[in-house]
């Protein structure tokens, strides 16, 4: 029980797994806020699309924690710097295309009720990764 205990503790210490987890969370809270006063409607969390990007935010903000503990010359960073970059560049354009299919799909079958609102914007996406290299730097100083 005790070894189970200490791995639990570990896992749950280690910043560089548990600030992104914060980040994404803070900025689902954030999206939540930010629809609720622009169209005045309630959202649940970890819904597609909204402001900012809870996707970038955590992987911008496992970048900066990267950096931090290994180092802007390591491989590490790199490889989270590209996979950063990828789930970006999904945001924006995969997914936003698949929204577009959606609509498009939903106008000839009504009953269908596809999910339309699946992409980012470039400044959701920008937002959210702003958000969570700033969340996460704040929470390395601490």
């Amino acid at each position: 029980m005790l070894v189970v205990n200490k791995k639990i503790m570990s896992f749950v210490t280690n910043y560089p797994i548990v600030i992104p987890f914060i980040v994404i969370l803070a900025a689902e809270v954030v999206k939540v806020c930010v629809d609720y006063f622009r169209k005045r409607s309630k959202v649940r969390f970890f819904n597609y699309g909204g402001m900012p990007s809870g996707h970038s935010a955590f992987v911008s903000a496992l970048v900066v924690v990267v950096a931090y503990r290994e180092g802007i010359d390591s491989t590490l960073f790199m490889i989270a710097a590209a996979f950063a970059l990828i789930v970006m560049y999904d945001a924006i354009n995969l997914r936003s295309e698949s929204g577009k299919h959606a609509k498009i799909l939903n106008k000839l079958s009504p009953e269908a009720k596809l999910e339309e609102s699946i992409g980012h914007t470039k400044l959701e996406v920008i937002g959210g990764a702003v958000f969570g290299a700033v969340i996460a730097f704040v929470l390395l100083m601490v």
